[in-house]
């Protein structure tokens, strides 16, 4: 049912060719599915066109804010383009937008969303709206900078427009939904815009070719508009549709009537013509409930929306139509389509831990208590559990090890029948046949023996002060790490996954373009790394120059802020723990020789997602300050992924190549998934997951967008280059466009405020003050989803549960009822 929209699409291009037609009934099911998560709800003036979806926000959890109710104004608004860091079902939301959140939404959080997907990753871009707030003493700000969010966050008492949310055009493709009208923005304005009929021809051409990061005043907007019949600039139009006729009339009349000086307006105090002010957006001062001034630029800006006073609007359905009766210019609407949405996951990284956070996939039995180590097991001078059987030839002696720990000598394997209840050397005995034959064997060994050996064996005298083991063996012959690995790992502190090599996991980024300053790696570096030259073609010479990032390239996240240690530091331990295991287990040369973590740049690495088995070798070249995989989308897509909260992790690939194992993985159905069994080193983009060949990989997108998205066309109908048209050409490996620049992927909120808060009530409090103050919310629909969704249905597993409680020894770990 989920995908019903998707294979609609497919089989409205060729179901018809392959005799597919009986299976039309998706249109129907599709149409109802809609009604149906639209709860029979329409919005007044698009009721044939687009309808609420409630599926986002039906199944709420306490902790984690509404940003907004489908389809309600000032949550937020749909930004058509993809900036750098986003594509590939992650969008981009304004740094000021994370602040007002109260630090909710950080970068690499997941939100659930109203449409076009179900879900997507958050990413930064500081060229789209960022939101417009009211204060305490009444003021109106507009916040487009981070920095200028956190000056006034504390006196926020309404987020009347949350900001824009950038989306590119490949969802809409590739999850079959209409287009849906945007609010006009300068990268749809400057195609109004004529060129010969300009003065100022150099400003013109420097809008047309920037028209986001070149910036313009309200005098030279003015001018443009004046000369050449464009629309006003939409930094310089207000959100009219947002307010109703009969407020327009008399906002209209009070403006007519107010102070206009040639740098401001005073108008006298009128409750509902200060709301029309808020609800257009317009940023103003609120003096002592007596006045509210609009100065410059926002006052001039007013009178060319509505400064002809010769003329007197008539009362039609829409404020805008009103607004066109008496403005010296055509306005265009600002508002567009807003998206509903809700925080999911906070974001992710940090290295993988199994249950009991162990260190060594080495047996300690009952004997290593209820931490799990082999301090308990040594105390108790024994470990009781199942391993394999060796015997030493040269020693006369059994042994856990293919290789005996004494002599050194390589060992003969042993079986255990279970009827004869004694070692064998074959896998078949004599009497009962192979059925009855098993490699290992459940038995009681000298712990100290082993862990002494151990500690010999890497230089050592007494160990760490606690080294954590597994409380048995899963696979099938029960085949351990040997303990020097374990030894090693507590010494530097890290810890090991179900086949033996240290993992780090990560929330997946899409990132097609970076600057040096963003991952701190040098530009000397880089050149070594192959990166030469910007994507406009200049030497590489400045740690700001925008760089095409590699297929196989990756950057690893290293935030302060995060509640986990960042991968430079694990990498770093890991690198260390590499070369003394190769020193001292295998007699070899130490090869990472890692002091610092710029030393882990350009070293290799094995990528691995969920339910896949295929590793993908890649490259570091650097660090965000981010929590996030960023990589680039033919990676993820090369991983059977995409960017709406999936997971990735990566280990060094001399761990995979030396330390995994087949041998270890538990006999459990199922369990070779997110298993390295085999490494690919190419990446081909024709092998990779589809959902690429739908990502848009153009500078800018087309007035047909914008145009067909107003008669809410299929996206289909518009003609916008996309990666499908460069598969199997020279470049689908480069040359990937994006519409809108991001000064910084790292300058915003890295870590969720949801995981920094200690307790559920925090939380909880957290979201309902977030809710309070955002216009789009329904404060009230929030606390009883909350209630409905989340906390009955918790406490009635709560009851269900304590009503079969064990308790547990804390010595032993013996559990009782």
């Amino acid at each position: 049912a989920q995908k019903a929209p998707k294979v609609w699409r497919q089989l409205q291009k060729w179901g018809k060719d392959m005799d597919l037609e009986h299976w039309n009934f998706l249109s129907e099911f599709v149409e109802l599915q809609k009604k149906i998560k639209a709860k029979g709800k329409v919005k007044d003036d698009k009721s044939e066109k687009i309808a609420p979806d409630y599926t986002y926000i039906k199944d709420l959890v306490g902790g984690r804010p509404v940003l907004g109710h489908p389809l309600r104004e000032g949550t937020l608004r749909l930004r058509y383009g993809r900036a750098r860091v986003s594509g590939l079902s992650s969008s981009a939301i304004h740094p000021a937008t994370q602040v007002v959140l109260n630090g909710y939404i950080a970068i690499g959080t997941h939100i659930k969303t109203e449409r076009p997907m179900k879900g997507s990753v958050l990413a930064l871009c500081d060229t789209i709206e960022g939101p417009i707030v009211k204060l305490k003493n009444g003021n109106v700000v507009k916040l487009d900078n981070f920095e200028k969010a956190k000056n006034y966050v504390k006196d926020i008492i309404e987020v009347l427009y949350l900001g824009d949310i950038l989306i590119n055009y490949e969802l809409f493709l590739n999850r079959a939904h209409k287009l849906v009208p945007a609010g006009f923005c300068p990268e749809w304005w400057v195609y109004y815009v004529d060129k010969e009929k300009a003065s100022d021809k150099e400003l013109v051409e420097k809008l047309i070719r920037d028209p986001l990061q070149t910036k313009i005043t309200f005098e030279q907007a003015e001018k443009i508009s004046q000369e050449t019949g464009a629309p006003l600039h939409p930094d310089y139009i207000f959100f009219w549709n947002a307010i109703q006729p009969k407020d327009f009339l008399n906002f209209f009349n009070h403006i007519k009537n107010a102070s206009i000086q040639p740098n401001k307006i005073i108008v006298p105090w009128d409750d509902e013509v200060k709301r029309s002010l808020e609800l257009i957006g317009i940023p103003h001062t609120a003096v002592m409930n007596e006045y509210v001034v609009i100065e410059e630029p926002y006052n001039k800006a007013l009178l060319a929306n509505i400064g002809n006073f010769e003329r007197f609007p008539s009362l039609l359905d829409s404020p805008l139509d009103m607004v066109n009766q008496v403005s010296k210019y055509k306005i265009m609407d600002k508002l567009g389509t807003f998206i509903g949405s809700r925080m999911g996951r906070p974001e992710k990284a940090k290295m993988r831990k199994l249950t009991g956070s162990p260190q060594v996939l080495f047996p300690v039995g009952e004997e290593g208590g209820r931490l799990r180590c082999f301090q308990s097991a040594l105390e108790a001078g024994k470990v009781t559990a199942e391993f394999p059987i060796y015997f030493c030839d040269k020693c006369n002696r059994n042994t856990i090890y293919k290789v005996c720990e004494v002599c050194g000598n390589k060992t003969q394997k042993r079986y255990y029948c279970r009827q004869c209840k004694k070692e064998i050397e074959s896998e078949e005995c004599p009497k009962h046949g192979p059925d009855s034959v098993i490699p290992y064997k459940r038995q009681e060994i000298d712990i100290r023996h082993y862990y002494e050996h151990a500690l010999r064996l890497v230089g050592e005298r007494s160990g760490p002060p606690l080294v954590k083991g597994v409380r048995g063996t899963t696979n099938i012959d029960h085949i351990p790490e040997h303990l020097a690995k374990g030894i090693l790992r507590a010494k530097y502190e890290i810890y090991v996954n179900k086949e033996g090599t240290t993992r780090y996991d990560m929330t997946e980024m899409a990132c097609t373009h970076f600057k040096p300053a963003e991952v701190g790696t040098s530009i000397e570096k880089l050149k070594e790394l192959g990166y030469t030259h910007d994507i406009y073609g200049e030497e590489l010479k400045d740690d700001n120059q925008i760089i095409e990032l590699k297929p196989q390239d990756f950057i690893l996240p290293a935030c302060d802020e995060a509640m986990e240690e960042g991968a430079d530091k694990v990498f770093l331990r890991v690198g260390k723990f590499i070369d003394e295991m190769l020193e001292k287990l295998y007699g070899m040369k130490a090869f990472y020789n890692f002091n610092k973590p710029e030393d882990i740049i350009g070293h290799l690495f094995v990528s691995l997602s969920p339910h896949t088995s295929a590793g993908v070798i890649i490259r570091a070249i650097g660090f965000s300050k981010t929590q996030g995989f960023l990589a680039h989308p033919l990676l993820h897509c090369l991983m059977r992924r995409d960017c709406d909260s999936d997971e990735a992790g990566v280990m060094l690939l001399l761990d995979a190549l030396i330390n995994f194992s087949r041998g270890y993985l538990p006999n459990t159905r199922g369990i070779t998934q997110d298993t390295p069994l085999v490494l690919t080193s190419t990446l081909l983009p024709s092998e990779v997951d589809d959902q690429i060949l739908d990502m848009d990989v153009c500078w800018r997108y087309p007035l047909e967008l914008y145009e067909s998205a107003l008669e809410y066309k299929q996206p289909w109908e518009v003609d916008i280059e996309t990666y499908s048209k460069r598969l199997g050409k020279e470049e689908q490996y480069e040359g990937l466009g994006f519409t809108h620049h991001t000064s910084d992927l790292n300058n915003g909120i890295r870590c969720s405020a949801y995981k920094s808060l200690p307790s559920m009530e925090d939380k909880v409090k957290g979201q309902m003050d977030i809710a309070a103050k955002l216009r789009a919310v329904d404060t009230d629909d929030v606390a009883k989803l909350v209630i409905e969704r989340h906390f009955i249905r918790d406490i009635k597993g709560n009851l269900r549960k304590f009503s079969m409680q064990q308790f547990r020894c804390v010595k032993c770990n013996e559990k009782f009822r």
